[in-house]
């Protein structure tokens, strides 16, 4: 039979739902022999799969009647192994993983699949014992370079991607007639604010956290500042009267907002000082 060709897979993977512990890993398949090295990202300890020492584990070490997978090469199970390690957690998944300590520090890795053929289904599982490995300094630092790596590589795809996080802060001294405080007019993609009317409109939509200040003058007891959005309000606040006094009444939330709703602060008393606006957008 013709040997598979050589490959090797890494990732990240995790054994729990966040926030868990997440494990770096590589899969190697050459001259048709497996082997799997396992890193925690945190503490950098590694493992490899027990026959390493002898170029990897043959098919028919791990992949016995009870677990085979019908005409699979070994080169199918690496990508198997490796689909097992990517997959989403969850208990309605058709994969599932473990990884459990054993004595001397080594650490026991388990996989099971649901494997469909034909008319018949049924769950094969894998047992793959790791040996802890002696890691030198230099290979810890190696690893913490890798780490920086990918974070720098995450960050590259979230701005070439157009996904940086949205922010915008709007400063006011005035309110319009209907008692809007009035924002100072901003060129953005994300946010239209003409300065004319306190409105701000929110292009892309989003949850958004939404923080203002607004420096103020209470006339008397029970005036208010309110978030409004579309002319709804969904928070106010009291303006603390102190006659003759000016105050600071803060408003913090955070919301979901769609596509070309409009936000705004409207005040019952005068404005006095600059008032301020934030929002950031936390998800889509």
């Amino acid at each position: 039979m013709a040997l598979s060709k050589d490959i090797e897979v890494d990732g990240v993977t995790a054994f729990e739902s966040p926030p868990s512990a997440s494990y770096r890993y590589v899969l190697t398949l050459k001259d048709d022999k497996l082997s799997i090295w396992i890193e925690d990202r945190a503490s950098k300890q590694q493992w490899l799969q027990l026959h390493a020492h002898k170029g990897g584990m043959e098919k028919a070490e791990y992949a016995s009647s009870m677990n085979a997978i019908p005409d699979a090469s070994a080169s199918d199970y690496v990508k198997c192994f490796h689909d097992s390690l990517e997959c989403a957690l969850g208990d309605d998944s058709d994969v599932q993983r473990k990884l459990t300590a054993l004595k001397g520090g080594a650490r026991r890795l388990e996989l099971a699949m649901s494997i469909r053929f034909i008319r018949s289904s049924w769950v094969a599982k894998f047992t793959f014992d790791l040996d802890p490995v002696s890691v030198e300094r230099i290979d810890v630092l190696e690893s913490k370079l890798r780490d920086q790596q990918e974070e720098l590589e995450r960050l590259r795809k979230m701005v070439d991607g157009g996904d940086t996080p949205l922010f915008v802060k709007l400063v006011a001294t005035t309110k319009t007639n209907n008692s809007n405080v009035n924002w100072g007019k901003i060129e953005s993609d994300d946010f239209i604010v003409t300065g004319e009317d306190g409105v701000v409109k929110v292009v892309r939509p989003g949850l958004y956290h939404v923080g203002s200040i607004v420096n103020c003058a209470p006339g008397n007891h029970n005036q208010l500042v309110r978030l409004l959005k579309n002319g709804e309000c969904i928070l106010w606040c009291y303006c603390g009267f102190a006659s003759g006094h000016c105050v600071s009444t803060a408003l913090d939330t955070i919301v979901r907002v769609e596509n070309n709703d409009e936000l705004t602060i409207s005040c019952d008393c005068n404005v006095t000082g600059t008032s301020y606006l934030t929002l950031a957008r936390l998800a889509k």
